[in-house]
């Protein structure tokens, strides 16, 4: 993908500061590492699916298995799961989780440190918490992908799309999520540099597909004719907006824009049933932060010399259009490149950079 080369060399002088602290650091002496455990909200889902490829392909290159367990997007399951792991103590673990909200990312860590676990957190961190002010060193790091960015960029794709004027709807994710909060922001932000595009309303759809559907059906009784875009905050809602449209032949008529970048939802962009999507490198994701939690429990790198950037950092993320779509449904992650002896190389490589203060709130 030419865009992928693009943003690959965009990155490098990035990735390169964030590299150099972990280059100066000297790592302790290495202890074998047994367990993996990965904690995703949907073992159903695409994006879930390739997180765990990634992190089973590192984990398989240093002879280790990964255990997956699902929230479903409940928490408290999610604690409950985790709590009978943790409660035999689980030192050098590796533990890579979604904590499903931020109420949850506090008392998940420090169960985890409480047990001697090395834990990365995905998605979810407080903006008043830190992996170097909060049970640290055994919280290694957070990652995300930077929300405000992805709701930005579909909502500018929709302004091109209704030439600067029109009227939108929102679907939002669950509330409390860093990022629902950050793609509706990205949203507002878009909204700012438009001003001939407005928005009408936005509601709840909990990322949930049947749930995006009926939203869009009951806005189409209200508003009809002048409802003129659609911006759902991922692509499982998007994808109920389209089949939403398509019970009134509008699908392609009104754009509609998703993210996260499922292949259902690149192959309606591709089709035109969908303007757009942002792609994240789910594989990658969790590839990167299997051997980081690796690196920590095994003692390869010292937690407390990594910088702050290298502990809470954005993972890369691509806007799909018609142009670019058919590209990256081709494109199908290469293994070889996910294994901890190349990533642990630079762990950093492909990261835009440091979450910023404030993009958690």
């Amino acid at each position: 993908m030419a865009n992928y080369a693009t943003m690959r060399s965009g990155l490098r002088a990035t990735a390169l500061a964030l590299s150099l602290g972990v280059m100066l650091a000297t790592p302790a002496r290495a202890e074998k590492v047994e367990r993996f455990y990965l904690g995703v909200g949907s073992t159903t889902s695409e994006y879930w699916a390739d997180v765990a490829l990634g992190a089973k392909a590192v984990a398989e290159s240093v002879g280790g298995k990964v255990q997956v367990l699902a929230s479903d997007f409940q928490g408290q399951k999610l604690l409950q799961q985790f709590g009978a792991i943790f409660a035999a103590g689980c030192a050098r673990c590796v533990v890579v989780v979604d904590p499903a909200s931020n109420a949850f990312t506090k008392a998940l860590v420090q169960r985890a440190a409480d047990a001697d676990a090395s834990i990365i957190t995905l998605w979810n961190r407080p903006e008043s918490i830190h992996p170097w002010d909060t049970a640290s060193p055994n919280w290694v790091a957070n990652t995300s992908f930077d929300g405000v960015d992805s709701g930005y960029r579909n909502g500018m794709a929709l302004c091109k799309a209704l030439g600067g004027k029109g009227n939108i709807v929102a679907l939002g994710g669950i509330p409390d999520n860093p990022p629902a909060k950050q793609r509706l922001a990205g949203l507002a932000k878009a909204l700012a540099e438009c001003p001939g595009m407005k928005l009408l309303d936005t509601q709840v759809g909990d990322w949930d597909t049947t749930k995006g559907q009926n939203l869009v059906r009951a806005w189409l009784a209200r508003y009809g004719g002048d409802l003129n875009g659609i911006f759902s905050a991922n692509d499982g809602m998007a994808i109920g907006a389209v089949a939403a449209l398509r019970e009134k032949g509008l699908n392609g008529k009104i754009p509609v824009t998703g993210s996260d970048g499922s292949s259902d939802a690149i192959k309606l962009v591709a089709s035109g049933d969908m303007l757009s999507t942002i792609k994240v490198d789910a594989v990658g994701q969790g590839a990167v932060t299997a051997a980081l939690a690796y690196a920590a429990a095994s003692g390869d790198v010292d937690v407390a010399k990594l910088t702050e950037a290298q502990r809470d950092f954005w993972l890369q993320q691509t806007l799909v259009t018609k142009d670019n779509a058919a590209a990256i449904l081709a494109a199908k992650p290469d293994l070889a490149d996910y294994t901890y002896a190349r990533i642990k190389a630079n762990f950093w490589a492909t990261s835009p950079g440091q979450i910023p203060p404030g993009a958690n709130k």
